[in-house]
C-alpha cells in the first residue's frame, strides 16, 4: 500500500486542472493519448507540478524545456 506521505494525493481541482492541461497539450501536440509521447507529457507535467509550477504558463514553460 502507497503512503500518503510519499504519494501526496491530489484534490478534485488539481486533478481536473492537470488533466485539462494534459487534453491541451496532447490535442495541441497530436499525441494519441495512449502514445509513449503521450506518457511522457504526463510525466512531466506531474513532475512540474510536484516542484511548484501552479498555473498554465508555468506548467507550460516546465514542460516544454
Amino acid at each position: 500500500m502507497y503512503s500518503s506521505i510519499a504519494y501526496p494525493t491530489l484534490d478534485p481541482k488539481e486533478l481536473a486542472f492537470l488533466k485539462k492541461f494534459y487534453d491541451e497539450a496532447c490535442a495541441e501536440h497530436g499525441f494519441k493519448a495512449d502514445s509513449l509521447a503521450a506518457e511522457d507529457l504526463a510525466a512531466r507535467i506531474i513532475v512540474s507540478y510536484q516542484k511548484g509550477a501552479r498555473t498554465e504558463s508555468d506548467l507550460t514553460r516546465h514542460v516544454n524545456t
